[in-house]
């Protein structure tokens, strides 16, 4: 007896042991999604990435873990959109159009971020959704990406360290920053302007230390990203509507069952819906914000913006055709989209 009940407790004890390697296991993530973007700290874009992590991990109950990397923590955008291309390093991201589109030589992408294509969001809305989404899903499919949904950055305007930028004359004085990006160098072309393409990392020392002396972006990236500091004049010129883009690794997308890659690809339109209001939410409060860092905000009239328009408009167009004449279809439809609406 006293032989069987040693038995008996080894078996418990044995039985015991699995069962606490099993739920250990159990719990351990069958998928990692390593999440990359410029995106910083303390942002609407932060706060909605972090949502999308803990939906994935709770509708997943836990099979797949992520990971947020931000402020560019891994590195520039078109290092990082091309990791999550590849697929090894990152298997998702939030990054520009522009970015996405120069770094996988994607033209349409491009082609959102031509100056002056959009007047307000609402024009912008309706061709990224009813318009380009599926292009530019097919697009990135093509390039081991798997586009999810399209989130934004804003609309970019001027800042400048010494002056304002109300005329492309004015503008001229500036140094500027580009985006890494022939459009967008091409827009200051246009414009008489001497740029420099540089990734969003060397941007803030550049202009501390004078090797620029303006740049153009968004209210809140400006702001988020401390560029705003050594500026002393952000005209408003909304010359450009950037969107961005939620987007994962194929490879990793391919690689999920189909009840996880349901989860992570789950109401694509909600998603943007949302993350497009919490930026929009906070244009008033940021101009206070900026006004009361002792900047100067400088608005431009009618007269001033159709300056600016005619200026680039036409041009920067008409070479981004030239230079992508496959495009000339995709372009017609969102100029007849707008058309409807104006």
């Amino acid at each position: 007896m006293r032989i069987r009940r040693v038995l008996l407790s080894l078996i418990a004890a044995f039985a015991a042991v699995l069962s606490v390697s099993t739920v250990s296991h159990a719990n351990e993530p069958e998928f990692t999604l390593n999440f990359g973007t410029v995106a910083p700290e303390g942002t609407p874009w932060s706060a909605q990435l972090q949502e999308i992590k803990e939906r994935i991990e709770r509708e997943s109950n836990g099979r797949i873990k992520v990971k947020l990397f931000l402020s560019g923590s891994l590195g520039s955008e078109i290092e990082m959109i091309q990791d999550v291309s590849r697929g090894e390093r990152l298997q998702g991201g939030g990054f520009s159009t522009g970015a996405l589109g120069q770094a996988l030589d994607v033209p349409v992408l491009q082609m959102v971020e031509l100056p002056y294509l959009f007047r307000n969001d609402a024009e912008a809305d309706a061709v990224l959704d009813q318009v380009l989404y599926q292009p530019t899903s097919d697009a990135l499919a093509q390039r081991g990406i798997t586009f999810y949904a399209w989130s934004e950055n804003g609309w970019r305007n001027m800042a400048t360290n010494g002056g304002p930028a109300s005329s492309p004359e004015e503008l001229q004085a500036y140094k500027m920053r580009s985006q890494e990006s022939p459009l967008h160098l091409n827009m200051y072309a246009a414009l008489g302007v001497q740029a420099v393409a540089k990734p969003t990392s060397e941007v803030l020392p550049a202009l501390n230390t004078g090797i620029i002396t303006g740049f153009d972006n968004t209210l809140l990236f400006s702001l988020a990203a401390g560029w705003a500091e050594p500026i002393t004049h952000y005209t408003l010129t909304r010359h450009i509507y950037q969107p961005a883009g939620v987007v994962y690794s194929k490879s990793f997308i391919d690689s999920l069952p189909a009840d996880l890659r349901a989860i992570v690809l789950a109401n694509p339109l909600e998603e943007s819906t949302r993350g497009r209001a919490s930026v929009r939410a906070m244009e008033g409060e940021l101009l206070e914000a900026l006004s009361g860092m002792g900047k100067t905000v400088v608005e431009l009239t009618s007269e001033q913006q159709q300056v600016y328009r005619r200026t680039v408009r036409s041009k920067v167009h008409a070479a981004f055709l030239t230079d992508h004449p496959e495009m000339q279809g995709a372009y017609s439809d969102v100029k007849n989209q707008l058309q409807s609406m104006r």
